[in-house]
């Protein structure tokens, strides 16, 4: 296990030394060096009935604030009321003693430290660790802090308190759609009259610009669609219009059955043929030529189109999840298209995906627990929340895909929608990062190499969507992942 001793030794007097003999033991004079109380490490011994892997806890060594602490704080509920501890020093000292105050279950007491020590500490309320040197010129105080979770970290939130007003909320409107145009936001509001045209640089601004438009077509606005240069909307009869920044359009020159998604600088959808359905794109390619859809293709209502790079291929890959193919049947598939062409990705065999109409997809990301450690690695993860079922209900669960869409699962009490969150059909998901900075302590609880002031931290933003009467939702709703919060450890 490799432990960290923050502190400068350099900066440290120089340690001198002699010998007796060459066969005896080395005898070190301390009567001024520093370096005489200086802990090497610390560590709590193995209890896998208070938490497995308990022993590989990491503690870091704050040798100038007198601080010993686990930037990553043990699970929520840990009891920390009787804990075994092993401590090494860098030379021999005189000795060490725990001072423990105010505790739950020990009452105040000093215990002396030693190897063999097999008495256990209450580390509820304040514990310090006092070491003297050897010749008993010098002590040094440490505070031992045995930090725990005041909530689960292994989970996704989305607090009440965090819960805002949709932008462009209209009771009347037809439709309504958020998307996200390079680093602008961009949001279209329709009530069957007059169009509305909202802009901002994050999700949660305060003031969105507003400016009302008048659209030479009646649009399809669940269709709205961004590239980084431009915005795509398919109006009624199926017609592809065009622009910069939503206040002046122009028709592309081609209709289609349904925009799927954008894909780089281009737009891609659903052509209707004499003969059935054809894949087809906008901007066209010199090269392209419009191909028939696969069988179970979703021709309406899958998922917005989600681009991203992936570990597996060269080119990065969108992804769509349900909607009704050309036969009508609602699908439970996942396709992803590599800008070339367009594949069925998840496992046939592992049915775990509903059918689901207008669902939201988006990747985020989890942790999964490194094994024998108490350490946590990131991992991209796919969501699908939301959608119609094949009944016509709502969909209130939520699945999880660790492997790009191959396999799904349903996932537990921790990523579920809260009961507040009402069900809903057709929202948009955003990840926008944040910058979160240190506060409380003087010291900022970490593994690196110098004090972290400040990290990004990314949010979810869920906007939008409508309820199982077809009424738009009034919210826009906060999330993020409870460990991204705490102090970057690693």
């Amino acid at each position: 296990m490799l432990l960290t001793i923050v502190v400068l030794l350099s900066s440290l007097p120089s340690l001198t030394s002699c010998k007796k003999d060459k066969d005896d033991d080395e005898v070190f004079s301390y009567s001024t060096s520093t370096q005489t109380t200086l802990i090497k490490s610390f560590a709590l011994k193995a209890n896998a009935e208070v938490l497995e892997s308990l022993d590989s806890v990491h503690f870091t060594i704050d040798y100038d604030r007198g601080q010993i602490y686990n930037a990553d704080s043990l699970p929520v509920g840990t009891d920390i009321s009787a804990l075994n501890v092993t401590v090494e020093f860098l030379n021999t000292i005189s000795s060490a003693e725990f001072i423990i105050t105010d505790a739950t279950v020990q009452a105040d007491t000093t215990i002396a430290y030693s190897s063999s020590m097999s008495k256990k500490l209450d580390f509820t309320g304040k514990t310090i660790l006092k070491v003297t040197s050897y010749d008993q010129t010098q002590t040094k105080d440490y505070e031992v802090k045995v930090l725990v979770h005041k909530v689960n970290p292994n989970k996704l939130v989305w607090p009440s308190e965090w819960r805002r007003d949709l932008p462009g909320y209209d009771s009347n409107a037809m439709g309504h759609k958020v998307v996200k145009q390079g680093d602008v936001y961009r949001i279209m509001v329709y009530d069957g009259v007059e169009c509305q045209m909202l802009a901002a640089s994050t999700p949660n601004a305060g003031t969105w610009s507003k400016q009302t438009i008048s659209l030479p077509f009646v649009p399809q606005v669940p269709s709205l669609t961004a590239t980084p240069d431009a915005l795509y909307v398919l109006s009624t009869d199926g017609t592809l219009y065009a622009s910069p920044d939503g206040l002046e359009w122009v028709s592309c020159g081609v209709t289609w059955h349904s925009l799927l998604g954008a894909y780089g600088d281009r737009v891609l959808g659903v052509m209707s043929g004499a003969d059935g359905y054809y894949h087809d794109e906008y901007p066209r390619s010199a090269d392209f030529t419009a191909t028939p859809i696969e069988a179970g293709f979703p021709v309406s209502h899958s998922s917005d189109m989600i681009q991203t790079d992936n570990t597996w291929t060269i080119s990065q890959q969108a992804m769509i999840v349900g909607g009704y193919d050309a036969n009508g049947q609602l699908l439970r598939d996942v396709w992803g298209f590599d800008g070339h062409r367009w594949g069925k990705i998840n496992n046939i065999h592992t049915r775990t995906l509903p059918a689901l109409a207008d669902a939201t997809l988006f990747p985020y990301y989890t942790y999964k627990a490194l094994s024998g450690v108490r350490r946590y690695a990131l991992q991209e993860t796919w969501f699908v929340m939301g959608g119609r079922l094949a009944d016509g209900t709502l969909n209130g669960k939520v699945y999880l895909s660790n492997t790009q869409g191959i396999t799904w699962s349903q996932a537990d009490s921790t990523m579920a929608m809260p009961s507040e969150m009402p069900k809903f059909y057709g929202a948009q998901a955003f990840v926008n990062e944040e910058t979160l900075s240190a506060s409380g302590p003087s010291y900022a609880p970490s593994r690196v190499s110098s004090a972290v002031t400040s990290w990004e931290c990314p949010f979810l933003y869920l906007m939008g969507g409508y309820n199982d009467q077809g009424d738009l939702l009034p919210y826009t709703w906060r999330g993020v992942y409870n460990r991204m919060t705490n102090y970057p450890v690693y």
